[in-house]
């Protein structure tokens, strides 16, 4: 069986993360042969798994909603998806593509993996919504995978689904070591092509961190920049701190995750569901921007009905209410708790979808 992965690139990496999981999964059930589009960070990302991947690499055909249909990119994809006749294609964080894509081959199965966001954003201008929506719809199916359920709207007329949120298989084989004096702050993989408020957002989280850990000599902290233009505003900022150590590239999760007391982290869907899911103590950063921060400050909120195990700050909050609040995170006890991944249900969604093909 044949597959197209197209996944966005930016400004985070959850829309590659999961797109990669699911081909994986598939992969097993179906012995896959699939090849992935993708770009920027996404790009760098794919490299750490065994797929063949294309990239986007002209940046004028890239638009802050995707790749434009009528670039030469974008008409290189079409024309590959003709040549390559795959069996199905995977799109997330692509609405131009999807319609697009439903234009130039209707009998093409095309899935389309949503955050709930996508569907239901009332932090966003309503015919912002309306166009997502008309875009993403034209999907024959439609997979919301995130921290809530949310319901069917009246314009998806074919198949839909919400579900919870799609986890990598690593993150749900990984044994913790919790008995740990190391802090692993994630500054994500959204930071190219970002626009400069989102960026110096990052940079904030980097320096409330450094901060931090001249307070907690008796902690050790890894900061994961996740890209090289991070990693060179944060390192000056070190200045002879011998208990923090900054990493510039992307990094798999068991390599942040496995021996870590506590989780420093913007708030996205992907990252909380992890945290929630490994059932890790996590302080959550929701930034400053308008949708973005709103969307965050609601995972957050999510995230600490769920959990008590988590602690939400907003960037706005002065230095002494970050180190209080991680202070607080790092002196309570760990209560258990269970939150499940949609990844089987979303494998049994697909293979009754693609055994009628």
């Amino acid at each position: 069986m044949k597959a197209v992965g197209i996944f966005r690139g930016f400004p985070g990496l959850g829309r590659v993360v999961s797109g990669i999981e699911i081909l994986k999964q598939l992969n097993q059930e179906f012995k896959l042969d699939a090849v992935i589009f993708t770009y920027l960070q996404g790009f760098e990302f794919s490299h750490l798994y065994n797929f063949q991947c294309k990239n986007i690499d002209n940046i004028k055909d890239i638009s802050s909603i995707g790749i434009i249909p009528v670039s030469a990119s974008g008409e290189n994809i079409i024309n590959y998806i003709e040549d390559y006749k795959p069996d199905f294609v995977l799109i997330d964080g692509e609405p131009l593509l999807v319609s697009t894509i439903k234009l130039r081959f209707p009998n093409l199965l095309v899935i389309v993996l949503l955050n709930p966001f996508d569907v239901e954003n009332p932090n966003n201008q309503l015919s912002s919504q309306l166009f997502f929506n008309d875009c993403y719809s034209k999907a024959d199916i439609s997979i919301v995978h995130g921290l809530w359920e949310v319901q069917k709207p009246k314009m998806y007329q074919k198949k839909y689904y919400s579900i919870n949120t799609i986890l990598r298989k690593e993150i749900q084989e990984l044994e913790l070591n919790v008995n740990s004096n190391r802090i692993a702050c994630v500054l994500g993989g959204g930071t190219v092509n970002s626009n400069e408020y989102f960026f110096e957002n990052t940079i904030s989280i980097a320096k409330q961190v450094v901060e931090l850990s001249k307070t907690q000599s008796q902690l050790y902290f890894d900061i994961f920049c996740g890209c090289e233009n991070v990693f060179s505003r944060v390192q000056p900022l070190i200045n002879g701190n011998n208990n923090i150590q900054i990493h510039k590239h992307l990094h798999k999760s068991t390599d942040i995750y496995k021996s870590t007391k506590a989780v420093i982290s913007r708030a996205g869907r992907n990252s909380i569901s992890e945290l929630l899911y490994l059932n890790l103590p996590s302080l959550l950063i929701s930034t400053n921007c308008d949708i973005r921060g709103a969307e965050q400050e609601a995972n957050i909120n999510f995230a600490k009905k769920y959990s008590p195990n988590i602690i939400g700050v907003n960037l706005k909050s002065d230095h002494l209410t970050f180190i209080g609040q991680f202070n607080s995170l790092i002196t309570r006890d760990i209560e258990s708790i269970k939150w499940s991944s949609g990844n089987n249900e979303l494998i049994e969604i697909i293979k009754k979808e693609l055994s009628c093909i």
